[in-house]
């Protein structure tokens, strides 16, 4: 690869982590990158298995994502319904955080939404302020470690692809 090749998968690979906190799908433009690199060099830097391991360590990102604001919000002792209000706040406070403050207001709105949609949903049931409020907060800490978990994925594979691509071998 070029000079001027390798500024833009820079760039591109940046973006992409830079994304993953915002709550965008920045693992998924790191595996791209990764993708158009193994087809620009016949698969010479970037072979099939490291892109189907990249793949699967993505979708697990997305899965723990999705399940892991639930799955804390029920380790505090959230019902069924504050589950299913971590999940669905979650959703609607990056919709929220999004049309507020686009970027930035996409992870805060999800975060704050799956706490939000935990305490709502558990007060909705019936359930104490005490208890809603320790089941948002199971949420908010699943939900941040989901986060994290993700960002650590998109490392690891910007590491791989910087190694496979600036260090000449593959």
């Amino acid at each position: 690869m070029n000079v001027f090749g390798l500024v833009v998968l820079d760039v591109v690979l940046l973006a992409g982590l830079l994304a993953i906190p915002i709550g965008l799908g920045g693992n998924f433009i790191i595996l791209g990158a990764a993708l158009l690199v193994a087809l620009i060099t016949g698969f010479a830097r970037i072979g099939w298995v490291a892109l189907i391991l990249m793949a699967v360590f993505v979708a697990v990102g997305e899965l723990l994502e999705a399940f892991l604001g639930s799955m804390m919000a029920r380790k505090y002792g959230a019902s069924g319904y504050g589950m299913t209000g971590a999940f669905v706040g979650g959703i609607a406070g990056a919709i929220v955080g999004t049309s507020v403050l686009p970027l930035v207001g996409t992870i805060i709105g999800s975060i704050l939404g799956t706490a939000v949609g935990a305490v709502l949903a558990e007060r909705l049931r019936g359930a104490s302020e005490e208890d809603g409020t320790r089941a948002g907060w199971g949420a908010l800490i699943g939900r941040t470690l989901a986060s994290l978990f993700k960002l650590a994925i998109g490392i690891g594979m910007v590491i791989h692809v910087v190694a496979a691509t600036h260090g000449g071998g593959g």
